[in-house]
């Protein structure tokens, strides 16, 4: 162990550290690229959301259109056909 000197000592831990700033750095990056990842998904999902209920609305004035026809039908005498759409489980609540 004689080898082992100050100078020595000293310089693995300048090497330890310049490894641990390294990765140190790395890992911010990486952070950084993660977090802006997320707010990009999070805006995404806000637009989808804001879709989601233009389009859930346009449905519900569509099925209260289609049932004025079918209400109009009935009233001129005339039997309405069977709605060929069928609204999922999933949606039913949100129209």
């Amino acid at each position: 162990m004689a080898w082992l000197t100050a100078e020595i000592i000293q310089a693995i831990g300048v090497a330890f550290a310049t490894v641990i700033t390294a990765w140190t750095a790395h890992q911010a990056r990486e952070v950084r690229r993660l977090r802006e990842r997320v707010e990009e998904l999070e805006q995404q999902q806000q637009d989808e959301r804001q879709r989601f209920r233009a389009a859930a609305k346009v449905i519900r004035q569509l099925r209260r259109y289609a049932d004025d026809l079918c209400d109009a039908m009935r009233r001129a005498g005339l039997v309405p056909p069977p709605s060929p759409v069928v609204i999922p489980p999933e949606l039913a609540e949100e129209i």
